[in-house]
Parts: structure tokens; sequence; C-alpha cells
């Protein structure tokens, strides 16, 4: 197959998809808060499959009145020629033809309950968060390790596939997802051996380095120091930290996962369901200029709290210092009448691997919820570290998940 126009490919494909409604196809999708990892890891494993396992499409999992949230996404699928990706891509608000039966899974590992039915399967699983232990019987690979990127896991797939050419486009969005995963490959951070190899094996594919002498370069760290890689990263993360436009709300929204544990009823009768929800949205400001960003910020945060019907609402979140050090906060919102609150603190301020420290926090809102403010000690412990502590304490609380 031609791979000269990545953009018309994409597109054809996802008109075949809807021509034959989903049946025989397998969707490839990343995780509900979008990034660039979940989009690139889709589209990469998506072009994989479909040539070595027969039909698939990658499901970009964000609505589409959403893509204007992530500036970093559209810069990096501009440089792969997307330039129109609600017409390209099949996205959040498309049709899912109930026909679809076959789901594989990338920068997540257990398959949300919007797309479980009886005759669902998990047919792959390529992730790097904690392994939840599901469809060992019928994912195939299933990939579960560390890794700073998803898609560098991706990408060594197609480094074991010699037969197999990456479209350059390809490469410039799983290398792009890399970059801003790992902070430019930084020694010391994210990165680890199999994003180097994967980057190193993705730059001399991608046209993002077809200026500079490639060939020459002998090992991964010689060819992720070129200025043109170099100069990728800094766009990318400039990029990402490009949110001054957006409110309260779309910050939130911006990069979000939502969690749904249940409660035995016996345990409280007066609750008139038994799921008590939990959202973990990740914002790149400190909390005073989160909440300078809005002229209501509390407003928009109790709205979003009744919009998604959270009892729990963790807002993470990540900044540098003025000497250019990463810094993390949090703060914590939850509903009082749970039975839940303190014991969830508490577990969240004993945690030896987040290392919280209470700051003095006076935003109130209202009597139906406990909020409390923190600076985490630990600033590498990102969300991919909270949200399965924040599963423990209320796995403890005598509750199970489901996914919500």
């Amino acid at each position: 197959m031609s791979t000269s126009n990545f953009s018309s490919y994409l597109g054809s494909r996802k008109a075949n998809f809807l021509a034959d409604k989903g049946e025989g196809w397998t969707v490839v999708m990343g995780n509900e808060a979008g990034d660039l990892d979940s989009l690139a890891s889709a589209l990469g494993y998506a072009w994989l499959r479909s040539n070595t396992s027969g039909k698939a499409i990658a499901y970009i999992t964000t609505p589409k009145e959403d893509f204007v949230l992530r500036a970093e996404n559209l810069y990096a699928l501009g440089l792969a020629g997307i330039n129109h990706p609600f017409e390209e891509l099949y996205c959040s608000g498309d049709p899912m033809p109930s026909q679809v039966s076959q789901f594989a899974l990338v920068d997540h590992n257990v398959l949300h309950t919007r797309y479980a039915s009886p005759t669902a399967r998990v047919v792959a699983v390529i992730d790097h968060h904690e392994d939840e232990g599901q469809y060992k019987d019928t994912a195939d690979p299933r990939i579960v390790e560390p890794a700073g990127s998803c898609s560098s896991l991706v990408a060594r797939l197609y480094q074991s596939s010699p037969n197999l050419s990456i479209p350059p486009e390809l490469s410039t969005l799983l290398l792009s997802s890399i970059l801003i995963d790992t902070k430019g490959l930084k020694r010391g951070g994210k990165a680890l051996d199999v994003d180097r190899e994967a980057a190193a094996f993705l730059i001399p594919q991608s046209p993002v380095a077809h200026n500079e002498e490639v060939s020459t370069l002998s090992d991964e760290q010689s060819i992720t120091h070129l200025p043109s890689v170099q100069s990728l990263s800094a766009t990318l993360g400039e990029k990402k930290l490009s949110v001054s436009h957006l409110s309260t709300r779309d910050l939130l929204r911006r990069d979000y996962k939502e969690y749904a544990f249940s409660m035995p009823a016996s345990e409280d009768a007066i609750r008139s369901s038994n799921v008590i929800r939990a959202g973990l949205a990740t914002v790149p400001l400190r909390l005073s200029a989160f909440f300078a960003s809005s002229s209501y910020p509390i407003k928009e945060i109790q709205d979003w709290l009744a919009e998604r019907d959270l009892s729990v609402l963790g807002i993470l979140t990540t900044f540098r210092s003025k000497k250019g050090k990463g810094r993390r906060e949090q703060l914590w919102i939850v509903k009082a009448d749970e039975g839940i609150a303190e014991k969830l603190l508490q577990g969240l301020e004993s945690s030896e691997e987040l290392e919280l420290r209470r700051l003095d926090f006076s935003k109130f809102f209202g009597e139906s919820y406990i909020a409390r403010a923190y600076k985490q000690g630990n600033a590498s412990a990102t969300r991919k570290q909270t949200a399965p502590i924040l599963r423990r304490l209320m796995e403890g609380l005598r509750t199970h998940e489901v996914i919500a």
C-alpha cells in the first residue's frame, strides 16, 4: 500500500469502516483523556494491525469540540499532514456501529463499559499503566509494561516487523508523542531505554530530520540530540503549556479521566445509586493560576461536579518554578455525605509515593463538599501513579471499581 498520503488513507479507511458498519473490523482506541500518546498509539497500532491482522481503524476518543483544547495534538497532526482531523479521523461523536465486536486497547488496559457488550472482545492490549490483569485469554499481543510513552511500545512492534515499513507521517506522530511524554528524552526523567530506542528508530524515518545527516550518527544519544529533534520537542512543550485562553471548565476537561466504584447498597441505603464517581483532571498550571482562569472558577468547578455526577474530584497540577524545576500540587474535593471523605483524604496524606503536604486553602465549595489542597513532594508522580492510589483507597472502603 502506498503511504505517500497518510491523510487520504485515513479518510478512505474511515469511509470504508462506516460503509461496512464496522463488521469484521477491529477498533483501536486510546484512553479517554485523549492526549497525544493515546492518539498516536491508536493510529500507529491500527495501521500496523491493518497490514498484518486484517481490517482495523483508530478511534480517537476526543470529542470533535474538544480538539481545540490540545494545541500540541493539532500541531503534531499538522506535521503528519492531517489538517482536517474531523474529516480524516474516526472520532468520538462519529457513529459506533453495533456490529463492532473487536477492540484493541492502547494507552489503557480495561475496556470502557460504554463499549462493552456480550459479544465484545478485546483482541490486543498495548499499555504502560498499572496492569489490571484483564483479557489474558483473548488479547494478542498483550503488552503491559513500563515506558515513558505508550507510543514507544507501538514503535517497538514496527521494529520487530522488518518487512513492514512505517509511513513517515506516522513516524512523526509517534516520535512527537514520545518527545512530549518524556520531555525530550531527558536523562533522569521519565524516559526509559525502550523510549530512547524507539526514538532512534523513528527519527531516520521521519521528515523531521530530513535536512540533517542522520545516517552518520551511530548511537541513540547522538540521534536524539539532533537540533531538529530538540526543536520539535521544545515546540511541542510550548504548545502543551499554551492554555492561557482556556476557561476553568476547559482546563478540567482538557486532560480528564473518570472512574466509577460500586458500593454495596446495604452500606448506604439512602443513596439513589450505588456508584461513586471520581474524576482526575491534570492541569498545567499552579493552583493560584488555575483559580485565576475564569471570573467564577468555583462555580465552574461546582458545575463540573454536577455535570459529571462526581463524588470525588482530584485536580492534579503540574508547573515549573522560577528556576525551571518541575512542581506539582493537588486539590481534592470530596462529597461530605458519602462517608468516604476523611478516610480518602487521610489515605492520600499518608501516601509515601505522593508525599503530600497540606496547604492553606480557603476556597469554599458549599456545605456538601470537603476540599483540601496539597503541595506534592514527589514531583515525578503523575496521574499514572495517583490513579492506582485512588483505586486502592476506594477498594479499601469496601467498594469495587467499574469502568465509568
